[in-house]
C-alpha cells in the first residue's frame, strides 16, 4: 500500500489500512519511545496510544512532510509527555516520603553502581548512559536520540523537530559535549589518574 493509499484508507477507517499502518510503523514507534522512556513495556503501552492518536488525528496531517516524519513527531511528543508525567509522579512520591514516618522512605537513595574487577557492569553502564541522556535539555535529547538510536539523518530530524539543519547539527554537538561531561567521572576508564 502506497503512502497516499494508506492515508486515504485511514481517513476512510479501513481496517486493512489500520493493519498496514501498525505493521509498517510499530517497530520504529516502540523503538523510539523506548529510548525516551527507558523500558520496553512502557514503550509498547504508549505505542497503542500513539497509533490511536494517529488514526484519530490523521485529518490534521497536512502532508507537508512524509507520514513517517509526522509519526515520529507524534511519538517524540507523546514520549516526552509520558516522561514528564513520570517525573511529576516521582516528585509526588518523594514529597509523600518526606511526610511519612517510615524509615524505609527516609533512607532511600538512588543505588550506586557496583564496581566489579572489570569496572562497572555493562547493564549499569547502559543505565548511567540512559540517565545522562534523560538529563540533557529536551531539544538536545530529542535530536541525539533520533540520530544515535533511530538512525535518522540530520535532515529528517530537522523535519521532525520543525527546525533547520544547522540547529540540528548544533543540538547534537552540544548533546555529545554534555554527555561527555556528565559521564566522564562515572566510568573508571575515563577518570584521570
Amino acid at each position: 500500500m502506497t503512502e497516499p493509499e494508506l492515508i486515504k484508507g485511514i481517513l476512510q477507517r479501513d481496517h486493512r489500512a489500520f493493519e498496514c499502518l501498525v505493521n509498517r510503523y510499530q517497530k520504529q514507534v516502540i523503538k523510539t519511545a523506548s529510548y525516551f522512556l527507558g523500558n520496553m513495556e512502557d514503550a509498547e503501552d504508549l505505542s497503542q496510544e500513539i497509533f490511536i492518536d494517529i488514526i484519530y488525528s490523521i485529518n490534521s496531517f497536512k502532508q507537508n512532510s512524509s507520514l513517517s516524519t509526522w509519526i515520529y513527531r507524534i511519538t517524540v511528543n507523546k514520549s516526552l509527555n509520558m516522561v514528564k508525567k513520570q517525573q511529576r509522579r516521582g516528585i509526588m512520591v518523594r514529597l509523600e516520603s518526606l511526610f511519612s514516618h517510615s524509615a524505609e522512605h527516609h533512607t532511600r537513595h538512588d543505588p550506586e553502581p557496583s564496581i566489579s574487577p572489570d569496572g562497572v557492569a555493562e547493564q549499569e553502564k547502559r543505565q548511567l548512559l540512559h540517565a545522562a541522556i534523560n538529563r540533557l535539555p529536551e531539544n538536545q535529547r530529542i535530536a541525539f536520540v533520533l540520530h544515535k538510536f533511530d538512525d535518522q539523518s540530520y535532515k529528517q530530524i530537522a523535519e521532525i523537530m520543525k527546525t533547520g539543519l544547522p540547529a540540528v547539527e548544533s543540538l547534537i554537538h552540544r548533546a555529545k559535549l554534555n554527555l561527555q561531561q556528565k559521564l566522564m567521572y562515572q566510568f573508571s576508564e575515563y577518570k584521570k589518574t
